[in-house]
């Protein structure tokens, strides 16, 4: 029943692991679940190097390598590829996390009796955001995330080669994955976050079918992680908004009516459900949208 147990259940012992944004959040939970738990080496890429070597330190010594890199060039892509192709045969899983929020482009609050804003200063607060703001959000979540994938197909397929040849009654290692990381704004239509973060992130989960499908032929496989809220630095606000500096995880951090579980994401929460998705245990999963959220999508508004 050894096969059974967790240590070989949940063991990401040598896998080799690329991660988009990893130099903060939920970035860098990821490097450092992985890392702790056995993983060989983990890449980080991101625009900071301060930021990734930070993510580096937090980590045991020499598993955490820090690449630069901005998901919204080619060429810086390509040149990080190429970082990482010469200190690894093969990845594992790529992690394509990174993501910005962008300006707060938001309907304005109703009116102190209740009323809804006029449509006048619904135009005027959202036509005055610019809209190469608007289009940068896209241009990092949607585009950025788009041709990090299509960067790293050589090391994922490498990594599919590396595999033993199937054996009857004997269960062959994961294949190749790519792990999106999306959010719970994708399915909301009534706008708590911001437009433009939205529409990515709905972009972005359409982005994980569209290449699971098309990645089918070649075994890799390609999933997404649909966040909630966890303090990070995208979403620290909320956090400071309701009087939290700890992450506000403890039960009654946070209404029931915005969150039915009362608290915030953990980092436990979130290196679990990577540790997992790097696993063998998870090498059936394919094409799915992993929600994270304490049920926080059960009662927004409006949503699917």
């Amino acid at each position: 029943m050894a096969h059974l147990e967790a240590s070989n259940l949940f063991s990401v012992k040598e896998r080799v692991v690329v991660i988009t944004g990893g130099g903060s959040g939920l970035g860098r939970i990821m490097a450092r679940a992985l890392a702790i738990n056995g993983a060989s080496k983990v890449f980080v890429l991101g625009r900071r190097e301060d930021a990734l070597r930070e993510t580096a330190a937090q980590a045991p010594e020499g598993i955490v390598i820090p690449v630069k890199c901005d998901i919204t060039s080619k060429e810086s892509l390509e040149s990080a590829y190429q970082a990482v192709a010469e200190q690894t045969t093969h990845v594992d899983i790529l992690f394509a996390n990174g993501g910005i929020l962008g300006p707060l482009m938001r309907s304005p609050d109703a009116h102190a009796d209740g009323t809804p804003p006029s449509l006048t200063e619904l135009r005027d607060a959202l036509f005055n955001v610019p809209m190469e703001e608007f289009t940068r959000v896209l241009n990092v979540n949607v585009t950025g995330t788009y041709y990090t994938v299509l960067a790293f197909l050589p090391l994922l397929e490498a990594a599919n080669k590396r595999r033993p040849a199937p054996q009857e009654g004997v269960l062959t290692p994961p294949s190749a994955q790519v792990v999106i990381t999306s959010s719970i704004a994708g399915f909301v239509r009534k706008v708590p976050f911001s437009y433009a973060y939205n529409a990515s992130k709905a972009s972005t989960n359409q982005l994980v079918k569209l290449l699971s499908t098309n990645l089918a032929d070649y075994k890799i496989r390609v999933n997404g992680l649909v966040p909630g809220l966890y303090d990070s630095e995208m979403a620290n606000n909320i956090f400071v908004a309701h009087g939290h500096t700890t992450g506000g995880v403890s039960e009654g951090s946070f209404p029931k009516e915005m969150i039915p579980l009362t608290r915030g994401g953990s980092e436990e929460d979130f290196a679990g459900l990577i540790v997992w998705l790097a696993s063998n245990s998870a090498g059936y999963v394919n094409g799915n949208l992993l929600v994270t959220d304490g049920g926080r999508m059960s009662v927004v508004p409006n949503s699917y």
